[in-house]
């Protein structure tokens, strides 16, 4: 039991790189097994097919992202310190993890179709878990009054813009700031500083 939940998640894990390199259309399955390590019809056999298995990476994506935002949500940290959780988690996710990032843009580049049926599953998730919504994260701190009344979901697009920009652009951000492999984990913990007291700067009553 426990090798084919070790053999499915090496697949996933196969899928989502060469997913993020190439795309759905220019994905080959023989590829992705390759890089798995398994045969071609063993991944037929979990996952049936290829529109399948992109909508099942694309859904791991998701249930790790949202993931985040339902760990966060259930601690007792204050409203402050769980935005600064959820941009250490973000900024984790989507830069550690480029190929997550390059991925979810792919699919958006490509219309967002598959990525927006997935996203309809979870809002039943979200009714039965209110406060695992994302903008429910910047709500509890308006009505604790620790933040200032904001529009809650425009205040979560521009943390997760901001969170964002750098994934998006950062082989020419390096460039332009000079920044060096060697210097990136130094740079990312200042990157989440920045983000977290920008944006709390413009939140926190005073």
């Amino acid at each position: 039991m426990q090798q084919e939940t070790d053999t499915k998640q090496r697949i996933l894990d196969s899928a989502v790189q060469v997913f993020a390199a190439k795309g759905k259309a220019g994905a080959r399955i023989e590829e992705i097994a390759d890089l798995a390590e398994v045969n071609k019809a063993m991944i037929y056999y979990y996952y049936t097919s290829k529109d399948n298995l992109y909508e099942r990476v694309l859904d791991a994506v998701l249930k790790e992202t949202f993931g985040e935002l339902s760990r966060v949500a259930a601690t007792d940290a204050s409203p402050e310190e769980k935005v600064r959780q959820i941009i250490d988690a973000y900024v984790e996710i989507y830069i550690r993890r480029h190929d997550l990032f390059q991925l979810l843009l792919r699919e958006i580049i490509d219309g967002g179709e598959t990525l927006k049926k997935i996203v309809v599953g979870y809002k039943y998730i979200f009714e039965k878990q209110p406060d695992a919504l994302p903008a429910r994260l910047i709500q509890q701190g308006i009505d604790s009054g620790v933040f200032r009344s904001v529009n809650p979901g425009q205040t979560f697009m521009s943390l997760m813009g901001m969170t964002l920009i750098y994934a998006l652009g950062s082989s020419i951000a390096n460039v332009i700031m000079g920044i060096e492999d060697v210097d990136l984990t130094s740079f990312l913990k200042e990157r989440r500083q920045h983000i977290a007291d920008l944006l709390l700067n413009g939140l926190l009553v005073k």
